[in-house]
Protein backbone atom coordinates (compact mmCIF):
# COMPACT_ATOMS: atom_id res chain seq x y z
CA UNK A 1 0.00 0.00 0.00
CA UNK A 2 1.25 3.88 -0.95
CA UNK A 3 2.03 5.74 2.48
CA UNK A 4 -0.46 8.58 3.23
CA UNK A 5 0.49 11.14 5.23
CA UNK A 6 -2.45 12.51 7.33
CA UNK A 7 -1.50 16.12 5.81
CA UNK A 8 -0.40 17.35 2.39
CA UNK A 9 -0.41 20.66 1.17
CA UNK A 10 -2.97 21.85 3.70
CA UNK A 11 -5.08 18.94 2.65
CA UNK A 12 -6.20 16.50 5.51
CA UNK A 13 -6.94 12.88 5.09
CA UNK A 14 -10.23 12.23 6.39
CA UNK A 15 -11.17 16.00 5.50
CA UNK A 16 -14.70 16.11 4.18
CA UNK A 17 -15.59 19.10 1.21
CA UNK A 18 -18.74 19.80 -0.62
CA UNK A 19 -18.74 19.71 -4.27
CA UNK A 20 -20.77 21.02 -7.02
CA UNK A 21 -21.86 18.27 -9.43
CA UNK A 22 -23.38 17.85 -12.23
CA UNK A 23 -27.25 16.70 -11.99
CA UNK A 24 -28.02 15.38 -15.16
CA UNK A 25 -24.63 12.27 -14.41
CA UNK A 26 -25.76 12.08 -10.55
CA UNK A 27 -27.65 9.32 -9.80
CA UNK A 28 -30.53 11.03 -7.61
CA UNK A 29 -29.91 14.23 -10.19
CA UNK A 30 -27.70 15.98 -7.32
CA UNK A 31 -26.34 19.18 -7.61
CA UNK A 32 -23.99 19.12 -4.67
CA UNK A 33 -22.28 16.21 -2.28
CA UNK A 34 -19.80 16.07 0.50
CA UNK A 35 -17.03 14.14 -0.35
CA UNK A 36 -14.06 12.84 2.17
CA UNK A 37 -11.05 12.86 1.26
CA UNK A 38 -9.37 8.88 1.32
CA UNK A 39 -5.46 9.37 -0.15
CA UNK A 40 -3.06 12.23 -1.30
CA UNK A 41 -0.75 10.28 -3.50
CA UNK A 42 1.90 11.87 -6.11
CA UNK A 43 -0.25 14.00 -8.52
CA UNK A 44 -3.38 13.27 -7.43
CA UNK A 45 -5.77 13.80 -4.52
CA UNK A 46 -8.58 10.79 -4.05
CA UNK A 47 -12.46 11.99 -2.50
CA UNK A 48 -15.27 9.65 -2.25
CA UNK A 49 -19.08 10.79 -2.07
CA UNK A 50 -19.18 10.87 1.91
CA UNK A 51 -22.40 8.60 2.11
CA UNK A 52 -21.20 6.19 -0.02
CA UNK A 53 -17.72 5.91 1.88
CA UNK A 54 -19.57 5.78 5.36
CA UNK A 55 -22.09 3.05 3.90
CA UNK A 56 -19.29 0.12 3.30
CA UNK A 57 -17.89 -2.25 6.05
CA UNK A 58 -14.44 -2.28 6.65
CA UNK A 59 -13.40 -4.81 4.74
CA UNK A 60 -15.15 -3.40 2.05
CA UNK A 61 -13.28 0.09 2.49
CA UNK A 62 -9.97 -1.89 2.75
CA UNK A 63 -10.62 -3.23 -0.49
CA UNK A 64 -11.48 -0.09 -1.96
CA UNK A 65 -7.81 1.53 -0.30
CA UNK A 66 -6.52 -1.17 -2.64
CA UNK A 67 -7.99 -0.52 -5.73
CA UNK A 68 -7.19 2.99 -5.58
CA UNK A 69 -3.42 2.80 -4.14
CA UNK A 70 -3.18 0.61 -7.83
CA UNK A 71 -5.08 3.25 -10.10
CA UNK A 72 -2.74 5.74 -8.32
CA UNK A 73 0.09 3.76 -9.09
CA UNK A 74 -1.63 3.24 -12.88
CA UNK A 75 -2.22 6.93 -13.06
CA UNK A 76 1.19 7.88 -12.16
CA UNK A 77 3.43 5.45 -13.86
CA UNK A 78 1.64 4.69 -16.86
CA UNK A 79 -1.65 7.05 -17.87
CA UNK A 80 -0.23 10.52 -16.75
CA UNK A 81 3.27 10.26 -18.36
CA UNK A 82 2.09 8.29 -21.62
CA UNK A 83 -0.60 10.70 -22.33
CA UNK A 84 1.32 14.50 -21.68
CA UNK A 85 4.26 13.08 -23.72
CA UNK A 86 1.42 12.20 -26.47
CA UNK A 87 -1.13 14.98 -26.59
CA UNK A 88 0.92 17.25 -23.64
CA UNK A 89 -0.03 18.80 -20.66
CA UNK A 90 -3.17 19.40 -18.51
CA UNK A 91 -2.72 23.19 -16.85
CA UNK A 92 -0.17 23.42 -14.67
CA UNK A 93 -1.50 24.17 -11.50
CA UNK A 94 -5.83 24.71 -10.75
CA UNK A 95 -7.72 27.53 -9.72
CA UNK A 96 -7.14 26.24 -6.13
CA UNK A 97 -2.87 26.94 -6.84
CA UNK A 98 -2.45 23.34 -6.61
CA UNK A 99 -1.11 21.02 -9.20
CA UNK A 100 -2.39 17.57 -8.59
CA UNK A 101 -5.36 16.74 -10.37
CA UNK A 102 -8.54 15.75 -7.92
CA UNK A 103 -10.57 12.36 -8.27
CA UNK A 104 -14.13 12.55 -6.89
CA UNK A 105 -15.64 9.21 -6.73
CA UNK A 106 -19.70 9.68 -6.41
CA UNK A 107 -22.48 7.68 -7.14
CA UNK A 108 -24.11 8.40 -11.04
CA UNK A 109 -26.22 6.98 -12.93
CA UNK A 110 -25.89 3.34 -14.42
CA UNK A 111 -24.83 4.28 -17.81
CA UNK A 112 -22.46 7.24 -16.77
CA UNK A 113 -18.74 6.35 -16.03
CA UNK A 114 -17.33 9.82 -15.48
CA UNK A 115 -17.03 13.54 -16.66
CA UNK A 116 -15.76 16.47 -16.26
CA UNK A 117 -16.46 20.23 -16.01
CA UNK A 118 -14.83 23.22 -17.92
CA UNK A 119 -16.25 25.52 -15.43
CA UNK A 120 -13.69 24.11 -12.36
CA UNK A 121 -10.77 25.57 -14.17
CA UNK A 122 -11.95 28.64 -13.25
CA UNK A 123 -12.40 31.01 -10.07
CA UNK A 124 -15.93 31.28 -8.61
CA UNK A 125 -15.67 35.26 -9.12
CA UNK A 126 -15.98 33.85 -12.93
CA UNK A 127 -18.39 31.31 -12.07
CA UNK A 128 -20.07 30.67 -8.93
CA UNK A 129 -20.37 27.09 -9.05
CA UNK A 130 -17.08 26.16 -10.02
CA UNK A 131 -15.09 23.98 -7.87
CA UNK A 132 -11.64 25.32 -8.31
CA UNK A 133 -9.42 22.44 -8.97
CA UNK A 134 -8.11 20.20 -11.52
CA UNK A 135 -10.92 17.98 -11.04
CA UNK A 136 -12.31 14.42 -12.75
CA UNK A 137 -15.76 12.73 -11.45
CA UNK A 138 -15.98 9.13 -11.80
CA UNK A 139 -18.59 6.80 -10.77
CA UNK A 140 -17.84 5.33 -7.48
CA UNK A 141 -19.01 1.84 -8.60
CA UNK A 142 -16.03 1.60 -11.23
CA UNK A 143 -13.87 1.36 -8.16
CA UNK A 144 -14.65 -1.96 -7.47
CA UNK A 145 -15.90 -2.65 -10.95
CA UNK A 146 -14.98 -2.92 -14.45
CA UNK A 147 -12.88 -0.05 -16.84
CA UNK A 148 -11.74 2.37 -13.93
CA UNK A 149 -8.16 2.87 -15.45
CA UNK A 150 -9.90 2.93 -18.77
CA UNK A 151 -12.32 6.19 -17.38
CA UNK A 152 -9.41 7.72 -15.74
CA UNK A 153 -7.73 8.01 -18.73
CA UNK A 154 -10.21 8.72 -21.22
CA UNK A 155 -11.63 11.80 -18.61
CA UNK A 156 -7.63 13.33 -18.02
CA UNK A 157 -7.55 13.67 -22.07
CA UNK A 158 -10.83 15.71 -21.81
CA UNK A 159 -8.40 18.12 -18.98
CA UNK A 160 -5.59 17.91 -21.30
CA UNK A 161 -8.19 19.25 -23.95
CA UNK A 162 -9.45 22.17 -21.75
CA UNK A 163 -5.78 23.20 -21.48
CA UNK A 164 -5.02 23.32 -25.29
CA UNK A 165 -8.27 24.36 -26.44
CA UNK A 166 -10.21 26.60 -24.29
CA UNK A 167 -7.11 28.17 -21.87
CA UNK A 168 -5.29 28.38 -24.72
CA UNK A 169 -7.09 29.83 -27.68
CA UNK A 170 -10.34 30.63 -25.78
CA UNK A 171 -12.41 27.72 -28.09
CA UNK A 172 -14.40 24.68 -27.00
CA UNK A 173 -13.78 21.38 -28.97
CA UNK A 174 -16.59 19.98 -31.23
CA UNK A 175 -18.28 17.69 -28.88
CA UNK A 176 -17.90 14.46 -30.94
CA UNK A 177 -14.10 15.36 -31.41
CA UNK A 178 -13.02 15.67 -27.68
CA UNK A 179 -14.54 12.64 -26.87
CA UNK A 180 -13.43 10.55 -29.94
CA UNK A 181 -10.06 11.65 -28.73
CA UNK A 182 -10.65 10.69 -25.41
CA UNK A 183 -11.78 6.90 -26.52
CA UNK A 184 -8.48 6.40 -28.55
CA UNK A 185 -6.51 7.63 -25.33
CA UNK A 186 -7.30 3.95 -24.01
CA UNK A 187 -5.96 2.15 -27.26
CA UNK A 188 -3.37 4.07 -27.07
CA UNK A 189 -2.42 3.54 -23.55
CA UNK A 190 -2.82 -0.44 -24.78
CA UNK A 191 -6.23 -0.78 -22.64
CA UNK A 192 -7.90 -2.54 -25.61
CA UNK A 193 -5.23 -5.14 -26.55
CA UNK A 194 -7.76 -8.06 -25.65
CA UNK A 195 -11.31 -6.56 -26.47
CA UNK A 196 -12.20 -5.26 -23.36
CA UNK A 197 -14.03 -1.48 -23.13
CA UNK A 198 -13.76 -1.46 -27.02
CA UNK A 199 -15.43 -4.40 -27.78
CA UNK A 200 -18.80 -3.02 -26.28
CA UNK A 201 -18.12 0.32 -28.72
CA UNK A 202 -17.98 -2.38 -31.81
CA UNK A 203 -20.92 -3.81 -30.52
CA UNK A 204 -22.65 -0.73 -30.31
CA UNK A 205 -21.87 0.86 -33.22
CA UNK A 206 -22.67 -2.68 -35.29
CA UNK A 207 -26.50 -2.66 -34.10
CA UNK A 208 -27.13 1.49 -35.49
CA UNK A 209 -23.75 2.03 -37.96
CA UNK A 210 -26.00 4.79 -39.36
CA UNK A 211 -25.76 7.39 -36.40
CA UNK A 212 -24.18 10.75 -37.13
CA UNK A 213 -20.94 11.18 -36.12
CA UNK A 214 -20.99 14.54 -35.15
CA UNK A 215 -24.16 14.67 -34.02
CA UNK A 216 -23.71 14.08 -30.03
CA UNK A 217 -26.93 12.42 -27.92
CA UNK A 218 -24.20 10.94 -25.29
CA UNK A 219 -25.49 7.44 -26.22
CA UNK A 220 -23.77 3.98 -26.27
CA UNK A 221 -24.34 4.61 -30.42
CA UNK A 222 -22.47 7.76 -30.65
CA UNK A 223 -19.31 5.95 -28.29
CA UNK A 224 -19.58 2.98 -30.93
CA UNK A 225 -19.49 5.44 -34.19
CA UNK A 226 -16.91 7.63 -33.36
CA UNK A 227 -14.79 4.67 -31.93
CA UNK A 228 -15.29 3.33 -35.51
CA UNK A 229 -14.31 6.48 -36.81
CA UNK A 230 -11.45 7.27 -35.03
CA UNK A 231 -9.74 4.14 -35.08
CA UNK A 232 -9.89 4.39 -38.79
CA UNK A 233 -8.71 7.68 -38.82
CA UNK A 234 -5.44 7.03 -36.93
CA UNK A 235 -5.32 3.55 -38.65
CA UNK A 236 -4.59 5.69 -41.89
CA UNK A 237 -3.37 8.92 -40.51
CA UNK A 238 -1.18 8.67 -37.51
CA UNK A 239 -1.90 9.65 -33.96
CA UNK A 240 -0.42 12.89 -35.30
CA UNK A 241 -4.08 13.94 -36.67
CA UNK A 242 -5.12 13.93 -33.43
CA UNK A 243 -2.52 15.74 -31.85
CA UNK A 244 -2.22 18.71 -34.21
CA UNK A 245 -6.02 18.91 -34.36
CA UNK A 246 -5.65 19.49 -30.81
CA UNK A 247 -3.08 21.69 -30.65
CA UNK A 248 -4.66 24.05 -33.77
CA UNK A 249 -6.33 26.68 -33.13
CA UNK A 250 -9.83 25.78 -34.87
CA UNK A 251 -11.74 22.74 -33.66
CA UNK A 252 -13.73 19.85 -35.08
CA UNK A 253 -13.69 19.44 -38.78
CA UNK A 254 -11.29 22.31 -39.32
CA UNK A 255 -9.27 21.00 -37.13
CA UNK A 256 -8.66 17.89 -38.65
CA UNK A 257 -8.38 19.28 -42.43
CA UNK A 258 -6.03 21.31 -41.03
CA UNK A 259 -3.78 18.67 -39.55
CA UNK A 260 -3.97 16.70 -42.66
CA UNK A 261 -2.42 19.30 -44.72
CA UNK A 262 0.26 19.77 -42.05
CA UNK A 263 0.72 16.19 -42.56
CA UNK A 264 1.16 16.45 -46.69
CA UNK A 265 -1.96 14.65 -47.03
CA UNK A 266 -4.71 15.79 -50.10
CA UNK A 267 -7.71 14.10 -48.42
CA UNK A 268 -9.88 16.38 -45.93
CA UNK A 269 -12.41 14.82 -43.51
CA UNK A 270 -14.92 14.49 -46.25
CA UNK A 271 -13.07 11.78 -47.98
CA UNK A 272 -11.95 10.14 -45.04
CA UNK A 273 -16.18 10.10 -44.22
CA UNK A 274 -16.50 8.83 -47.26
CA UNK A 275 -13.61 5.68 -47.35
CA UNK A 276 -14.53 4.64 -43.79
CA UNK A 277 -18.35 4.08 -44.90
CA UNK A 278 -16.83 1.52 -47.15
CA UNK A 279 -14.23 0.10 -45.04
CA UNK A 280 -16.68 -0.96 -42.53
CA UNK A 281 -18.70 -2.34 -45.30
CA UNK A 282 -15.81 -4.63 -46.71
CA UNK A 283 -12.84 -4.02 -44.63
CA UNK A 284 -10.73 -6.23 -47.07
CA UNK A 285 -6.93 -4.21 -47.88
CA UNK A 286 -7.05 -6.67 -50.80
CA UNK A 287 -10.04 -4.19 -52.55
CA UNK A 288 -8.01 -1.11 -51.52
CA UNK A 289 -5.38 -0.20 -49.03
CA UNK A 290 -8.12 2.50 -47.49
CA UNK A 291 -10.95 0.27 -47.43
CA UNK A 292 -9.68 -1.66 -44.15
CA UNK A 293 -8.93 -1.66 -40.76
CA UNK A 294 -5.49 -2.30 -39.57
CA UNK A 295 -6.17 -2.53 -35.29
CA UNK A 296 -6.83 -6.25 -34.80
CA UNK A 297 -10.13 -5.17 -32.37
CA UNK A 298 -11.63 -4.07 -35.95
CA UNK A 299 -10.79 -7.39 -38.33
CA UNK A 300 -14.26 -8.88 -38.09
CA UNK A 301 -16.43 -5.29 -38.69
CA UNK A 302 -18.78 -5.76 -41.29
CA UNK A 303 -21.73 -4.19 -40.73
CA UNK A 304 -25.20 -5.23 -42.00
CA UNK A 305 -26.73 -3.26 -44.88
CA UNK A 306 -30.52 -2.53 -45.40
CA UNK A 307 -31.77 -5.41 -47.90
CA UNK A 308 -33.61 -5.01 -50.99
CA UNK A 309 -34.98 -7.94 -53.56
CA UNK A 310 -36.05 -7.50 -57.02
CA UNK A 311 -38.06 -10.18 -58.61
CA UNK A 312 -35.95 -12.95 -60.11
CA UNK A 313 -38.06 -12.66 -63.53
CA UNK A 314 -39.12 -10.32 -65.81
CA UNK A 315 -39.14 -6.33 -65.36
CA UNK A 316 -39.02 -4.58 -62.12
CA UNK A 317 -38.54 -1.22 -60.73
CA UNK A 318 -38.37 -1.17 -56.69
CA UNK A 319 -38.01 2.37 -55.01
CA UNK A 320 -36.60 3.17 -51.87
CA UNK A 321 -36.86 6.64 -49.69
CA UNK A 322 -35.12 7.87 -46.83
CA UNK A 323 -33.29 10.23 -44.49
CA UNK A 324 -30.01 11.35 -43.24
CA UNK A 325 -28.45 12.38 -40.34
CA UNK A 326 -25.65 14.84 -40.68
CA UNK A 327 -22.43 13.13 -41.52
CA UNK A 328 -24.02 9.63 -41.30
CA UNK A 329 -24.26 6.81 -43.88
CA UNK A 330 -26.95 4.18 -45.14
CA UNK A 331 -25.74 1.01 -46.58
CA UNK A 332 -28.62 -0.34 -49.14
CA UNK A 333 -28.05 -3.43 -50.58
CA UNK A 334 -29.81 -4.78 -53.73
CA UNK A 335 -30.31 -8.48 -55.12
CA UNK A 336 -32.68 -10.51 -57.22
CA UNK A 337 -33.20 -9.61 -60.78
CA UNK A 338 -31.88 -10.32 -64.17
CA UNK A 339 -30.40 -8.35 -67.28
CA UNK A 340 -29.16 -4.50 -66.85
CA UNK A 341 -29.84 -2.88 -63.73
CA UNK A 342 -30.68 1.04 -63.93
CA UNK A 343 -30.05 2.73 -60.59
CA UNK A 344 -31.44 6.70 -60.64
CA UNK A 345 -30.08 8.30 -56.92
CA UNK A 346 -31.60 11.93 -55.88
CA UNK A 347 -31.14 14.03 -53.10
CA UNK A 348 -33.27 17.25 -53.24
CA UNK A 349 -30.67 18.67 -50.49
CA UNK A 350 -27.71 18.31 -52.66
CA UNK A 351 -25.38 17.55 -49.56
CA UNK A 352 -25.04 13.96 -51.30
CA UNK A 353 -22.28 14.98 -54.21
CA UNK A 354 -20.32 11.64 -54.17
CA UNK A 355 -21.92 8.42 -53.56
CA UNK A 356 -19.80 5.14 -53.52
CA UNK A 357 -21.09 1.55 -54.27
CA UNK A 358 -19.99 -1.94 -53.93
CA UNK A 359 -20.29 -3.99 -56.95
CA UNK A 360 -19.91 -8.25 -55.69
CA UNK A 361 -19.45 -10.68 -58.70
CA UNK A 362 -21.02 -14.49 -58.21
CA UNK A 363 -16.84 -15.41 -58.43
CA UNK A 364 -16.63 -13.17 -55.40
CA UNK A 365 -14.79 -10.48 -56.60
CA UNK A 366 -15.40 -7.30 -55.19
CA UNK A 367 -15.45 -3.73 -57.08
CA UNK A 368 -16.02 -0.12 -55.59
CA UNK A 369 -17.16 2.53 -57.93
CA UNK A 370 -18.71 5.98 -57.13
CA UNK A 371 -21.70 7.94 -58.67
CA UNK A 372 -20.89 11.69 -59.29
CA UNK A 373 -24.05 13.24 -58.43
CA UNK A 374 -24.74 16.26 -60.66
CA UNK A 375 -27.95 18.65 -60.07
CA UNK A 376 -28.90 16.74 -56.98
CA UNK A 377 -29.30 13.36 -59.96
CA UNK A 378 -27.30 10.91 -61.19
CA UNK A 379 -27.56 7.17 -63.28
CA UNK A 380 -25.80 4.25 -62.99
CA UNK A 381 -25.95 1.15 -65.34
CA UNK A 382 -24.71 -2.21 -64.47
CA UNK A 383 -24.92 -4.82 -66.57
CA UNK A 384 -25.40 -8.81 -66.13
CA UNK A 385 -26.75 -8.22 -62.95
CA UNK A 386 -28.04 -11.83 -61.78
CA UNK A 387 -25.37 -13.63 -63.84
CA UNK A 388 -22.28 -11.88 -63.39
CA UNK A 389 -23.34 -9.73 -60.35
CA UNK A 390 -24.17 -11.22 -57.51
CA UNK A 391 -25.55 -7.96 -55.52
CA UNK A 392 -24.66 -4.44 -55.39
CA UNK A 393 -24.45 -2.31 -52.22
CA UNK A 394 -25.06 1.87 -52.67
CA UNK A 395 -23.79 4.05 -49.85
CA UNK A 396 -25.42 7.26 -49.71
CA UNK A 397 -23.16 9.62 -47.16
CA UNK A 398 -24.84 12.80 -46.49
CA UNK A 399 -21.98 15.91 -45.82
CA UNK A 400 -22.87 19.09 -44.94
CA UNK A 401 -19.67 20.70 -43.27
CA UNK A 402 -21.33 23.73 -43.71
CA UNK A 403 -24.11 23.15 -40.73
CA UNK A 404 -23.93 23.56 -37.82
CA UNK A 405 -22.85 20.95 -35.34
CA UNK A 406 -26.13 19.32 -33.65
CA UNK A 407 -28.25 20.91 -35.41
CA UNK A 408 -30.59 17.55 -36.05
CA UNK A 409 -31.36 18.17 -39.47
CA UNK A 410 -32.34 15.53 -41.79
CA UNK A 411 -31.65 14.86 -45.65
CA UNK A 412 -34.10 12.93 -47.68
CA UNK A 413 -32.53 10.93 -50.70
CA UNK A 414 -34.07 8.47 -52.75
CA UNK A 415 -33.11 5.37 -54.91
CA UNK A 416 -34.83 4.11 -57.35
CA UNK A 417 -33.55 0.26 -59.35
CA UNK A 418 -35.50 -1.06 -62.68
CA UNK A 419 -34.14 -3.98 -63.62
CA UNK A 420 -34.60 -5.13 -67.46
CA UNK A 421 -33.45 -7.86 -69.78
CA UNK A 422 -32.29 -6.94 -73.50
CA UNK A 423 -33.64 -10.46 -74.89
CA UNK A 424 -37.02 -9.14 -73.39
CA UNK A 425 -36.85 -6.26 -75.39
CA UNK A 426 -35.31 -7.83 -78.50
CA UNK A 427 -37.28 -10.78 -79.00
CA UNK A 428 -40.47 -9.72 -77.05
CA UNK A 429 -40.18 -13.49 -75.45
CA UNK A 430 -41.76 -13.09 -71.87
CA UNK A 431 -40.51 -16.20 -71.00
CA UNK A 432 -37.78 -16.88 -68.30
CA UNK A 433 -35.27 -19.53 -68.46
CA UNK A 434 -36.62 -22.83 -66.58
CA UNK A 435 -34.65 -25.95 -65.79
CA UNK A 436 -37.66 -28.13 -66.80
CA UNK A 437 -40.25 -28.14 -70.05
CA UNK A 438 -43.55 -26.42 -69.93
CA UNK A 439 -46.62 -27.07 -71.90
CA UNK A 440 -46.98 -23.49 -73.18
CA UNK A 441 -45.62 -19.56 -72.06
CA UNK A 442 -45.84 -18.59 -68.66
CA UNK A 443 -47.90 -15.43 -69.73
CA UNK A 444 -50.09 -17.35 -71.24
CA UNK A 445 -51.18 -19.34 -68.14
CA UNK A 446 -53.64 -19.03 -65.33
CA UNK A 447 -53.09 -18.80 -61.51
CA UNK A 448 -53.52 -22.09 -61.01
CA UNK A 449 -51.09 -23.45 -63.70
CA UNK A 450 -48.16 -20.82 -62.67
CA UNK A 451 -48.57 -22.16 -58.97
CA UNK A 452 -47.78 -26.17 -60.09
CA UNK A 453 -44.62 -24.58 -62.38
CA UNK A 454 -43.66 -22.55 -59.09
CA UNK A 455 -44.50 -26.01 -56.83
CA UNK A 456 -41.95 -27.86 -59.55
CA UNK A 457 -39.37 -25.25 -59.50
CA UNK A 458 -38.98 -25.37 -55.41
CA UNK A 459 -38.83 -29.05 -55.41
CA UNK A 460 -36.40 -29.36 -58.40
CA UNK A 461 -33.99 -26.65 -56.39
CA UNK A 462 -34.29 -28.78 -53.22
CA UNK A 463 -33.25 -31.92 -54.83
CA UNK A 464 -30.14 -29.88 -55.89
CA UNK A 465 -29.34 -28.49 -52.75
CA UNK A 466 -29.54 -24.92 -53.55
CA UNK A 467 -32.55 -23.95 -51.29
CA UNK A 468 -33.16 -24.57 -47.89
CA UNK A 469 -35.88 -24.56 -46.26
Amino acid sequence: MLFMPSSVFGYSIGTKIDFYTEAGFSKDDKKEITATLISSPDNLHLYIETSFWESKDEETKKEIRESLDALSKEFNEVIYPQLTSVFGNEQAIGADRDARTTIVFHEMKSNVNGYTRNIDAYERNINPFSNQRKLIYINSDLILGEYLKETLAHEFVHLITLNNKDLEYGIVEDKWLNEARAEYAVTLLGYNQNGGNISRRISSFLEKPYTSLTEWEGSSYDYGVINSFIHYLVDHYGVEILVNSLKSNTKGIESINNALSRSGSKDRFSDILINWAIAVQVNDCAVGEKYCFKDKNFKNVYIMPFSNFLPFSGESTLYTGQTLKNHSAHWQRFAGGKGELKIKFSNPSGVIMKVPYIIKSVSGKTDIGFIDVDRQEAELIISGFGKDISYIIIIPVAINNNAQISNGESYFYSITTQTFSKEVQENGNNDIELPFEIDKPLNQMNREELLMVIIRLIIHLLMQGKLVI
